[in-house]
């Protein structure tokens, strides 16, 4: 393997900018590979859905029979495979995952920071869809007994999806270039990942007494994430948000880490660069455009800021081609009332 492709070909530093805010430490080796040329062909994108909860999808050929090691933050990781094998391991569990193997879809609370390593092999299809999700998601939802039932190791139960789960799954593969970032494919993603982890941590809690959420609704940062979903937030500072929710901006601050698990900051920074840095690759867009999207006045900021964020420039993301095999989507669902 290892030859010319006409298939999309993904690079090992598209692997590395791609899986950025998913892993830390991360290696990746394969026989023969000679450090240049692609490991993978075909597609493979992220969607940031909400806070704490993203959505990989892959669908890829391995050229050399890559190894990719890394190290896993404390959450829930959720896969399923749907053609092609998978093989894993997390910590000192390993699984075997695909239509041909004894089961496609597997659940793993991570109590902390947990060794990863993916096998492949040279030729092999694959297409997997992977949801993981923070400690301070599966706590917003009720879900932290999960993570906590066991804090010494990671611990993983298998699952089987529902016919209508992987109907959804499959249609996500179908998407043509123009697809991603539309609203409707986006409700979609959304759509299918809460569906995903509705069926998943049935396994791991399948008693509904067993749940107890720590976070009360909160309408104030329902409105704060719709406002983000709409870009009503782009250009704005913090202070003028809070203003406009009616708080202060301590008080804003200080709610949304609690609910998110993150600083504010952070997270706008982050969504404003992601919306740009997908901009560029679906169409024809300046960097200082591309600046202005992301909320920026200097291009040399965004820049900077872009580079810090991602570790790449902003013109290595501008649009080369049609389709750009591995796109990073920043996806916010506003958060209904009654989460």
């Amino acid at each position: 393997m290892g030859g010319p492709s006409h298939q999309p070909e993904i690079s090992a530093t598209d692997l590395q900018q791609l899986s950025a805010s998913l892993v830390k430490r991360q290696r990746l080796d394969a026989p023969s590979w000679d450090h240049r040329s692609a490991l993978l062909t075909g597609r493979m994108w992220v969607s940031e859905l909400e806070p704490g909860m993203q959505l990989r999808l892959a669908d890829i050929q391995d050229r050399f029979g890559l190894t990719s090691q890394a190290v896993l933050p404390a959450g829930i990781k959720i896969a399923l495979v749907i053609a092609g094998n998978a093989h894993v391991r997390y910590g000192d569990f390993e699984a075997s995952l695909g239509p041909q193997a004894t089961h496609t879809g597997l659940l793993v609370t991570l109590p902390s920071a947990t060794n990863f390593e993916r096998r492949g092999q040279a030729g092999d299809d694959e297409r997997t869809l992977t949801l993981s999700l923070s400690p301070a998601w599966a706590a917003r939802h009720g879900y932290q007994a999960v993570l906590t039932a066991s804090p010494d190791a990671p611990q993983a139960a298998y699952w089987s999806p529902s016919a209508g789960l992987l109907a959804l799954a499959s249609r996500l593969f179908t998407l043509q270039p123009t697809d991603i970032g539309h609203p409707a494919y986006r409700l979609q993603l959304v759509g299918f990942a809460m569906a995903l982890a509705g069926e998943a941590l049935a396994v791991a809690c399948p008693s509904p007494n067993m749940l107890t959420s720590s976070h009360k609704p909160d309408r104030r940062l329902a409105r704060l994430m719709s406002m983000v979903d709409s870009g009503q937030a782009r250009g704005v500072t913090q202070a003028e948000l809070a203003h406009q929710l009616g708080m202060s901006l301590s008080n804003l601050q200080r709610r949304f880490h609690h609910q998110h698990g993150e600083a504010l900051g952070s997270f706008l920074r982050r969504h404003h660069l992601s919306l740009a840095r997908d901009a560029m690759a679906r169409e024809a867009m300046s960097i200082e455009t591309a600046a202005a999207l992301a909320g920026y006045t200097s291009a040399t900021n965004f820049a900077t800021a872009f580079k810090r964020e991602f570790g790449s420039r902003p013109s290595d993301h501008q649009k080369a081609s049609a389709f750009t095999p591995c796109q990073k989507i920043v996806i916010n669902k506003a958060l209904d009332a009654s989460l």
